[in-house]
């Protein structure tokens, strides 16, 4: 066995539930903001897309700052303790959006929000990079997301045709209220008292480097996707009708997932994410430019379920390259750095060129991110475990 493996710890069964409930339950609007956006423009009908966008920005942007700060100070706190608050700050930033009465109250009620989610899905995240099955651990996390991505999408649009706004971050409120539920599955060390600490931290650039990279991508996903229900009701597709759109996206992001796990262990990291980044590129310019419900109908799950598939060979990566967890643990920062700027890059560049724009913006965020990404990769892909 190598030093690597020694080093680190498995994650049990009951652990494994207990995180991948708990973020899931904590992060299911950021899952769902194209949804989310539908909901909010027609509840403020007059808001320009750039002011729309600005919501998810400024929510993913929350999330990213709570994302950093724990990534640096995670070891040395009591997970349960971070895990117990953040589930709080979800929860009331769910109520406050429910009650709030204009869009700056929005905001504010979602940037609360943010701030749990971040600090749940980063304290998770470096928990996962800790343990000697990360890589499966991040496949089974992402698998459930795709669960989450075919759960949502068939009951939000019905929510939200029946109940609008507020009947939608009620449904994320119930949601949210099962995160105690599976923090109580958890048996965890505190950090300051885990023996892994003995391993030292990821020193190099490469893998910063490959942060950015991932922020960037990030930024040209997110930005096209937290749009694909407007380019979808241009086409005459109605909310409900890219629920299920999204459904199929779900189905296929279950399953991607765990093929991911395995290929990645086998594998490497890099390849997979290359090849995965081109997937990206070709159905974001197909989406940018669609002109028929059908091609839409295709792309859209194809291009939803890219960063789901994408992030368990990534964070194998990261946690070869840093097995403390604290480089991994800044992912969701950077990631989400991205997605909070690309609803906000993307919705003004639609109000002043069209949704066709938006594809040049994915091209130039692919081109320069993944130089980037393959710095940290290469070097991770070195590392036999």
């Amino acid at each position: 066995m190598s030093e690597l493996s020694q080093a680190q710890n498995l994650i049990t069964p009951k652990n494994q539930i207990g995180l991948i409930g708990l973020l899931l339950c904590a992060f299911s609007a950021p899952l769902i903001m194209p949804l989310n956006i539908i909901a909010i423009s027609q509840r403020f009908i007059d808001a320009t897309n750039g002011q729309i966008g600005t919501i998810a920005t400024f929510e993913t942007l929350s999330i990213s700052v709570a994302s950093i700060i724990l990534s640096r100070i995670v070891n040395r706190l009591d997970r349960k303790k971070i895990f117990i608050t953040a589930a709080i700050l979800v929860i009331l930033g769910n109520i406050l959006t429910i009650l709030a009465p204009t869009l700056n109250y929005v905001i504010l009620a979602r940037v609360i929000s943010g701030l749990g989610s971040g600090a749940i899905v980063a304290t998770v995240v470096a928990t996962i990079a800790r343990g000697s099955n990360a890589q499966m651990t991040f496949a089974l996390l992402n698998s459930g997301v795709g669960v989450m991505g075919v759960l949502l999408p068939f009951c939000l649009p019905i929510i939200i045709a029946s109940n609008g706004m507020n009947g939608a971050y009620s449904f994320h409120l119930f949601i949210s209220l099962f995160t105690f539920l599976f923090i109580s599955f958890l048996t965890l060390s505190n950090g300051a008292d885990d023996n892994q600490n003995t391993v030292s931290s990821y020193k190099g650039y490469a893998g910063w480097a490959s942060m950015m990279g991932t922020s960037l991508i990030f930024l040209g996903h997110a930005g096209i996707f937290a749009f694909s229900a407007k380019i979808g009701a241009t086409l005459g597709i109605s909310v409900i009708q890219v629920g299920y759109v999204f459904m199929a996206g779900g189905l296929l992001t279950i399953f991607g997932p765990l093929l991911a796990g395995f290929i990645g262990q086998r594998f490497g990291s890099l390849f997979p994410c290359l090849i995965l980044i081109t997937i990206l590129l070709v159905t974001g310019i197909i989406l940018a430019n669609v002109t028929s419900a059908l091609i839409f109908f295709i792309v859209v799950p194809l291009c939803g379920m890219i960063p789901m598939i994408l992030t368990p060979f990534f964070l194998g990566g990261m946690a070869k390259l840093d097995p403390s967890g604290s480089l991994a643990a800044a992912h969701p920062a950077f990631s989400t750095m991205g997605g909070a700027a690309g609803p906000v890059v993307m919705g003004y560049t639609i109000d002043m060129a069209g949704f066709t724009s938006i594809g040049w913006v994915l091209i130039v965020m692919v081109l320069v991110g993944t130089p980037l990404i393959s710095l940290g990769l290469i070097e991770a892909d070195k590392i036999k475990t």
